[in-house]
């Protein structure tokens, strides 16, 4: 079952002849438990269309229907509701809150939809990334990659239909980087969440299970890499 239905996909910026054309007709589909990787050159279309999928940005034409909800047609209000609770985002700057600690920055969807802790769930979260220890340290106390740890949790935190991170290592060591790749690659296959990765980095993306590879707004490449 897709998670994720693109249809037909249009972003112009500008009018007539001076019009930029950024995303030209995509269309493509995520089934559910999948790790699918977006990549491109810089300039691609891959960041406007990662904005127009996680609903920060409207197309010109077509529509985004995650979990079988059309989400361009959604008004602002309705929109931040649905993402807050069906997408978990991961950026490559962490974009934590620095005045509060670790757990507070993963439970934080929770807080903003006046639901409950579960305590349980929280500190399962904790201990898969590794941060029981520093559950109760500020981002300023905590190395990147702890932080961009604290990030997935905050991701996972609602169970979304998937995860869509933005160049989730781009901010990294390659040490690093190799640890949040295999972090997300454990959460795509042991707890069976749909990952949407974003990343210029060819060797990252071949860590899914498909690449799509976008170029001058199109879909060059659509490869099938495992399954």
């Amino acid at each position: 079952m897709a998670v994720l239905e693109v249809k037909e996909l249009t972003k112009k910026y500008g009018q007539g002849d001076s019009a930029v054309v950024a995303i030209d007709h995509i269309s493509f589909s995520v089934e559910r438990g999948e790790f699918v990787a977006i990549t491109g050159a810089s300039g691609s279309g891959k960041s406007t269309l990662m904005n127009m999928i996680g609903g920060i940005d409207t197309p010109t034409s077509g529509e985004v229907i995650i979990d079988g909800k059309c989400i361009s047609s959604m008004s602002e209000d309705e929109l931040a509701i649905f993402r807050r609770r069906n997408l978990g985002m991961i950026y490559q700057f962490y974009n934590l809150i620095p005045t509060l600690t670790a757990k507070e920055n993963i439970l934080l969807p929770w807080r903003l939809d006046g639901r409950k802790e579960n305590k349980e769930k929280v500190k399962e979260i904790l201990q898969v990334l590794g941060l029981s220890e520093r559950a109760n340290h500020l981002p300023g106390q905590m190395s990147g990659g702890q932080q961009q740890r604290v990030s997935i949790g905050r991701a996972l935190i609602n169970e979304p239909a998937f995860i869509l991170a933005d160049e989730p290592t781009g901010n990294l060591d390659s040490k690093t980087s190799g640890e949040i790749i295999d972090l997300l690659k454990y959460t795509n296959e042991r707890l069976k969440q749909t990952i949407l990765l974003i990343t210029h980095d060819e060797k990252i993306a071949l860590s899914a299970d498909k690449i799509i590879t976008i170029g001058d707004g199109k879909i060059i490449r659509d490869e099938v890499m495992k399954r």
